[in-house]
């Protein structure tokens, strides 16, 4: 027998321990999944304050000490939920634009899109706005990035429609932020002068129709006079 076997064998991978750690991971990573998707509910329903940790493992029959072993508080188990929506989200958002013709079609379609989202999942993002500007770090840096994505995807649009010959825009990024600023200022004006807690169909449809409206007149400014 030679000298280097009893040594080859102990770096000689176990096949069977390699499955079962692989299942475990697997396993792990649905019931993470399985707590993301119940709070989401509870929490696009109820409002995170509104929400215990309680109710989140009754809804899918697992323990409170399982929750606490994947999540070690609510607001880490809140910024988990807001990050697997944001990447739902964005990747529905990239699948919609890609169906578009022109630049001007996509952006709308955004604006459609983000005020479906935001009014589908408002009691979520309450939160943040219930806070104010002192957010948790790891909330703001999810934030940042679905901002730095949204920046990103219109100012794609913009640079494809000056390529295309549709708009005439001598420096896109700073004309992206202006449109995404002004496009904000219209969604927190309106919700500001509600009265009531969670904006009415109403008060939403009043939101898009404004949106349109001034990306409309905002987008027929960067376009070619021919």
């Amino acid at each position: 027998m030679h000298i280097l076997h009893p040594i080859i064998a102990l770096f000689k991978p176990d096949h069977n321990r390699i499955k079962t750690s692989r299942f475990k991971m697997e396993n792990q990573d649905k019931k993470r999944l399985l707590i993301i998707d119940a709070a989401l509910k509870r929490f696009a329903h109820y409002g995170l304050a509104k929400t215990t940790m309680t109710e989140i493992a009754k809804d899918i029959a697992f323990s409170k000490a399982l929750l606490y072993y994947y999540f070690p508080d609510k607001l880490s188990l809140y910024v988990s939920v807001i990050e697997h929506m944001m990447h739902t989200i964005s990747r529905d958002l990239l699948k919609s634009v890609e169906k578009t013709s022109t630049a001007t079609e996509g952006i709308l379609v955004i604006l459609q899109k983000r005020q479906a989202f935001i009014q589908k999942y408002y009691n979520l993002i309450e939160y943040t706005q219930m806070i104010g500007p002192e957010l948790p770090e790891a909330l703001y840096e999810k934030f940042t990035r679905a901002r730095e994505f949204e920046l990103k995807i219109i100012l794609g649009l913009l640079v494809k429609g000056n390529n295309t010959g549709e708009f005439l825009i001598e420096d896109p990024q700073f004309t992206t932020e202006i449109f995404v600023e002004a496009i904000s200022g219209i969604h927190f004006n309106i919700l500001n002068r509600a009265k009531n807690i969670f904006p009415g169909k109403e008060q939403f449809k009043l939101i898009f129709t404004k949106e349109k409206k001034f990306a409309e007149i905002f987008l027929a400014g960067l376009k070619l006079v021919k």
